[in-house]
């Protein structure tokens, strides 16, 4: 019968389990739209609130790591390519607003830019009142990744993408400029180990196989989680046992994968105050068990958290001052990825401003 080796295009369903709340979730790919977007809903249950009543970041930073693969995912093999993701980064993931108990967690993701070697997709999150019907953007966060071959695992080229629209021009645009800042950043403001004598809370956690992912490495959710959990510790403590939140998950890096059986070991230090926010430095480490004495630096990140007062407002942190010269070098880091992200955000504004 004529066509009738044609193709049906079919929007595909990816199952992934939600560790929190072992419940299964779905994400569609709404292969109607160019490109396809992917789309994540999933309620705040009770056991995801922190002590201020509102949904932990650690969960949401998971499940935007979920939906932001599978962008990529698909972009990767619509093209008959059969590979597999690596989230490399997670660039800036700024949280606007908290979500509250039983609202329902809306994330979209979407393939903003393509470059050779890696791909960059955007995930837009909103919280959605069950009864009312209300809808509002919670936070945005874009995420770097590289494509693997299946068989090899050595890094291959993604298909290429050229914008369309002029909304997809933008997005493009503002990625180059966030790629280039990661350049920059890195040469400005390099990374410096956190050491024991910086005396880090320390957070530790076996990986077992509810934390793998599809390549049966641990899942990069996971490390997020367990980054957010052990600022939060810092930020808490700084705060004098007052009530914070993560307003800002800053660039992070996946500089090796973890593996099942190994400890995850995140240490984390605060780097920063000012008037009503913190910034906490987090690194994370793999021990081996055949090889306790060597652990691996697999990720870093940067995070920024609010004080939140009696007014529910934000309240005046307690100053920090750096009393070491390696400290001193850290807040003024700091201060530089505070302007970079200032700068951001300016050009995100300018982008999005409408023509007059």
């Amino acid at each position: 019968m004529p066509g009738r080796n044609k193709p049906v295009k079919r929007p595909s369903i990816a199952y992934f389990t939600d560790i929190n709340n072992a419940h299964t979730l779905q994400v569609h790919a709404m292969t109607d739209t160019t490109p396809a977007r992917h789309l994540i809903r999933t309620p705040a249950y009770p056991w995801l609130l922190d002590e201020s009543g509102f949904v932990r970041a650690g969960h949401v930073l998971k499940l935007i790591d979920i939906v932001g693969s599978e962008a990529a995912l698909h972009h990767l093999n619509q093209n008959g390519l059969h590979g597999l993701v690596v989230t490399a980064s997670l660039d800036r993931t700024n949280f606007h607003e908290p979500i509250r108990l039983w609202e329902m967690i809306r994330l979209e993701s979407r393939v903003s830019r393509v470059w050779q070697r890696s791909l960059e997709t955007q995930v837009v999150v909103r919280a959605e009142n069950f009864i009312t019907g209300e809808s509002r953007e919670v936070a945005t966060a874009y995420l770097v990744f590289v494509a693997l071959d299946m068989k090899t695992r050595e890094k291959i080229a993604f298909p290429p993408h050229e914008p369309q629209t002029e909304e997809e021009q933008l997005l493009a645009q503002a990625a180059d400029l966030r790629k280039q800042n990661r350049t920059a950043e890195g040469k400005t403001a390099p990374f410096t180990p956190i050491e024991p004598e910086d005396n880090p809370v320390v957070m530790t956690k076996l990986m077992t196989q509810n934390d793998a992912n599809a390549q049966s490495n641990v899942f990069g959710g996971i490390i997020l989680s367990i980054i957010d959990e052990v600022g939060s510790m810092v930020a808490k403590r700084q705060a004098l046992n007052q009530p914070i939140v993560g307003v800002r998950q800053d660039r992070m890096s996946f500089i090796a994968p973890t593996f099942i059986g190994e400890t995850i070991e995140a240490r984390a230090i605060l780097t920063k105050t000012w008037n009503t926010s913190m910034e906490v430095q987090v690194e994370v480490n793999a021990i081996n068990p055949n090889n306790p004495s060597e652990p691996r630096r697999v990720a870093s990140s940067y995070l920024v958290y609010v004080r939140i007062g009696p007014s529910g407002r934000p309240g005046e942190v307690p100053p920090w001052v750096p009393r070491t010269e390696l400290q001193q070098q850290r807040a003024e880091s700091a201060d530089l990825r505070r302007r970079i992200r200032q700068q951001e955000e300016t050009v995100k504004l300018t982008l999005s401003a409408p023509e007059a």
